[in-house]
Formats: structure tokens, sequence, C-alpha cells
């Protein structure tokens, strides 16, 4: 039977193994890069389940903050020469901006106009970055100059160093999630999120809670968008702010477990997966389509298996105890 101490080191073991992947004798760059890959989706997904999951407050159009973080690192390096690791911070407050913005109008209403304030503000985002071409490389994308292996630049032609930050982020953001869930502000979005009134009536400040916990995840969301333009070294407005983009930071969470530390790593894993061994059916059978049917079929039955996500019965597991 696991337990949750045994529990905690298969964590530790998947952790190690993902770190020292490039070492194993089968790995490749094409592995490294699908792994790299899913530790990005993971931590997409983590960012955007402190204030759905969490928070209970529901960003349609999340995918926005996404794009700030990419956009504003990439043209701060291509025409100024800002190196990331500082043009991230830019980044991050332009997230934060953007989020204040969106809170201060809605988060003080009821009902869905948060959900569609965050829709219509990546959208207008979307389309201010196709119009302009000459700052956003418009529907052509925005693409880095490459300065071939660079730790200045956050460059490299392998994959490989990217491995390790991406693996630091999932790390530290499902810490920062097991936080989120004991700490005082972490309790306060979950009673904003289970009852508004009840919450009030205990003391909680409801709009600065849910404020707070909107700036937290924008900037987390930011801080990966900036991570995931240097290692794909290109940018578009769909990938950026479209909601297909948004819909795919949505889904390791749903997937794996909403309002959990572990839900968007298992979401995130298992989509990856499943999108890999699709595609790859769909290119060895010659089917076009295929792949998307196969995924969007294997999606629909683990929602139906597991309403409440994969960590529902990992969860029922660990609160058994042996005889």
């Amino acid at each position: 039977m696991m337990t949750r101490f045994s529990f905690n080191w298969i964590g530790i073991a998947c952790v190690l193994a993902v770190a020292s992947l490039p070492a194993w004798p089968f790995s490749d760059s094409y592995i490294v890069a699908a792994v790299i890959r899913t530790l990005i989706f993971i931590a997409l997904g983590q960012a955007w389940n402190v204030i759905a999951g969490i928070g209970g407050q529901l960003s349609l159009g999340h995918g926005v903050f996404f794009g700030l973080g990419a956009y504003a690192t990439a043209i701060l390096f291509n025409l100024w020469g800002v190196p990331p690791w500082i043009g991230v911070w830019a980044g991050m407050l332009a997230a934060a901006l953007v989020a204040v913005a969106i809170g201060g109008i809605t988060f003080r209403l009821r009902g869905v106009y948060f959900a569609l304030a965050t829709v219509v503000i990546s959208l207008a985002f979307e389309k201010l970055a196709r119009f302009f071409v000459d700052l956003t490389g418009g529907d052509a994308g925005f693409a880095l100059q490459f300065l071939g292996d660079s730790w200045w630049g956050l460059q490299s032609r392998e994959p490989t160093p990217f491995l390790w930050p991406a693996l630091a982020l999932v790390v530290g953001y499902y810490m920062l999630t097991r936080w989120l869930l004991r700490s005082r502000f972490g309790l306060e979005l979950q009673a904003v999120r289970d009852d508004e009134d009840a919450a009030t009536a205990a003391g909680v400040a409801v709009f600065r809670t849910k404020l707070m916990g909107l700036l937290l995840s924008a900037v987390m969301t930011a801080l990966v968008g900036t991570l995931h333009v240097q290692f794909y070294l290109t940018i578009d407005p769909g990938n950026a702010f479209g909601l297909f983009q948004a819909v795919q930071i949505q889904l390791p969470s749903l997937i794996g477990g909403l309002g959990t530390a572990i839900g968007p790593v298992l979401g995130g894993a298992v989509m990856i997966i499943a999108n890999e061994a699709t595609n790859w059916a769909s290119s060895r059978f010659d089917v076009p389509g295929l792949d998307v049917l196969a995924y969007g079929g294997l999606l629909l039955f683990i929602v139906i298996r597991a309403p409440e996500g994969l960590s529902g019965p990992l969860s029922a597991m660990l609160r058994r105890r042996p005889r």
C-alpha cells in the first residue's frame, strides 16, 4: 500500500531521474527536448492553478500573461540587446500591471466578468501583436537573434541546458503551491473560492485576496513565457495570446486535479505523453487528423473516469492505511 512517505520518495526519484536524463545511454536531443516541452507545459498549468484552482477565479485568457512575458523579453533583446536575465523582469512587470487592471475592474463584481475580461484582453493583445508588424513581426512571428551557445543570451544549440531551469521552475512552483495550500494567504484564497460571503463574514479581504492571487499567477506565467521564447527562439500572436494557448494552459490542472499541488504535474505529463503517442500513430499510419481525434478521445475518457482529476484516485490511495 502506498503511503505519503513513499510517494514523496517517488517524487524525489522522478526529479533526480529527469535531472540526470542527458547522462542516460538512450537519451538524445529529441527526448530531452520533449521533456523540456513537458516541463514548460506543467509550469504553465501550475501558474494557472494558483488563481483558478486555489482561488476559484476562472481565467479563460491566461495566455495574455504568457505572451507578455515572451514578447517583452524577445523585443528587449532584439532591439536593445537587453539579456533575458533582465528582460524577464520587464515581462513580469507588464503581466502584473495588466493583472492589476483586469482585477481592479472585475473583482468588485460577481459572476463571469473576470473570465470574460481575460478573454477580451487576450484577444485585444493578439490583434495588437498582429497589427504592429515592425515591433512584433505580425502574423509571421518574432524570431530572436541567435547568438549560438551563450549563457548571457540564454541560448544554446542543444536543448540540454534548458532542462535544469525548466525542472527547477516546476519543482519551485510545486513547493510554492504546497505552501499556498497551507499558508494563511492560501487558506484565504480557498475560502473566497468556496464562499465569498462566508469569507467576508470571517474577516477575509475578498478583493485584495483575489487581486494578490491573480498577481502571483500572472507573474508566474510571464516567467514561463520567457523560458518558452528562449527555448523555441520564436513567438507569434496565436501562440502567445490565442485562445488555443489559453486552453492548453488550463488542461494540465483540469486533467490532473484543480487546486492540488500534484494535479498540474500529473495532468501535464499525461497530456504530453498522449500527444506524442497520437502524433506518432498519425504519422505511422498516414491518417491526417488521427492524432487530434485520439488525443481528444483520451482526454475525454480521463475526464469521464476521473472527474476530480488524476490526483483524486491518488489521494484516495494515500488516505488508506495499511492494516
